[in-house]
């Protein structure tokens, strides 16, 4: 499949951070059971969808973000899935033999490979569905990607260790992680793809406040949850097929360089595939992996990849931008409460939303429709107005205190300071 995705007019890159990610499945029941009770997220609200028939289920494991992770059901499971990878990050070699046990221990996991990418330590494994998730530990090299060989994690740190530094001095092009990242920086600030966190929009001195219910508890673990594995959510991948095409739209449309492609060879059940590794930010070789194969007579697996964008003028612009891009469907503008947003499915269908995070929290799924033809007083007092009425408002401000607070006491918050674009 081939679609033009040209434009007249050069689009300058959205002030945008990657969010989170979604995923269409099947049976959302099952899924939550994996990803709360085997990965430690927690849920921070659920609901009904598709005309109240099937789930839809927010998850973290970090306070920043109300979300990290949905599912939503109502894919059937007889089309293979479309995403290429969910991706996390893990402190260091322990944490990943810890996740390998946990997986390992569950019967409906299945393809559990390690790999040493040079670049990173990675465990791969599919959920109960067949998705595919891959947890990494940095090596502190760049290794050009795609590169893969064997990982033995019963070997000790320093054989580990030793291995990739050898493979990675023998490998054309490799350099140190920290050299990369600087030859990044330089890059990105040069192309204007470097975003910094601004203050979160909207009222910020609001007249009210509602109080606050003690016993409502905002990221309720899994009933029979263990200590969950040390990983932090980082990424993520989704299957193509026009990659050049692909690659053209998120490159220039929002910003997203090509940091590697190449062909990675089979991995685990996996068949080799090209990869085109994909990041705005310097601190993290990908943010976004397109990956060759897609079925296009297939649903998409993908049911958002979201995008935290700083403002409400440059969400304006790019509701412009997108409604003039001829490879672009039709634009879903909602206010969800907690953020204004705009939905847009990509050239091959996956839904993208670009989200301005108010400063209130309201419990989802939340929609209204949202006019941005209003300017910012009139657009912020009447979500002012309709949030307050809203059972189960608060600040978010709040919402973030006092999910840290359970997150901390429930011991699921996520391995801190992995990812570089969170505060």
């Amino acid at each position: 499949m081939s679609v033009e995705t040209s434009v007249d007019v050069e689009v300058i890159p959205p002030a945008v951070m990657f969010s989170h990610f979604g995923i269409n499945c099947d049976d959302a029941n099952k899924l939550e059971d994996f990803y709360t009770r085997v990965l430690g997220f927690c849920i921070s609200d659920h609901g009904m969808i598709n005309k109240d028939t099937d789930r839809i289920i927010f998850m973290t494991r970090r306070p920043r973000e109300h979300h990290q992770f949905v599912l939503a059901g109502g894919r059937s499971s007889e089309f293979a899935p479309t995403v290429g990878e969910t991706g996390f990050k893990a402190p260091d070699l322990d944490a990943l033999r810890q996740t390998k046990a946990a997986v390992d221990a569950e019967a409906e996991v299945s393809d559990v490979v390690a790999i040493d990418h040079g670049i990173s330590w990675t465990l791969y494994f599919r959920d109960p569905e067949g998705n595919r998730c891959a947890v990494s530990v940095e090596t502190g090299h760049y290794v050009p990607q795609p590169a893969a060989w064997p990982l033995d994690l019963s070997a000790s740190d320093d054989a580990i260790r030793a291995a990739t530094e050898e493979r990675s001095e023998a490998t054309p092009g490799a350099m140190s992680r920290a050299a990369w990242r600087a030859e990044k920086e330089a890059q990105f600030r040069a192309e204007n793809r470097l975003t910094d966190e601004g203050p979160e929009t909207g009222n910020a001195t609001p007249d009210f406040e509602r109080p606050y219910d003690p016993n409502r508890i905002l990221v309720q673990p899994a009933e029979n949850a263990v200590a969950p594995p040390q990983i932090a959510q980082s990424h993520c991948g989704f299957k193509v097929a026009d990659m050049d095409m692909m690659i053209e739209f998120y490159d220039s449309v929002l910003g997203y360089a090509v940091t590697d492609r190449g062909n990675m060879p089979a991995i685990g059940s996996e068949p080799a595939r090209e990869y085109a590794y994909l990041s705005r930010d310097p601190g993290e070789h990908h943010q976004v992996i397109l990956v060759s194969g897609r079925d296009m007579d297939a649903p998409t697996s993908v049911n958002q990849l979201s995008l935290r964008i700083l403002s409400l003028d440059e969400l304006r612009r790019m509701e412009r931008e997108l409604e003039a891009h001829p490879a672009i469907g039709k634009l879903r503008n909602t206010c969800h409460g907690n953020s204004f947003s705009i939905y847009f499915p990509d050239p091959e269908g996956n839904v993208v939303e670009l989200a301005v995070e108010s400063v209130w929290y309201v419990p989802a799924p939340h929609g209204a429709p949202l006019d941005l033809s209003w300017d910012d007083e009139t657009l912020l007092d009447w979500a002012e107005n309709h949030v307050r009425e809203t059972p189960g408002f608060m600040m978010r401000a709040d919402w973030k205190q006092r999910a840290r607070e359970q997150l901390l006491a429930n011991g699921h918050l996520e391995a801190e300071g992995l990812v570089s674009d969170v505060a």
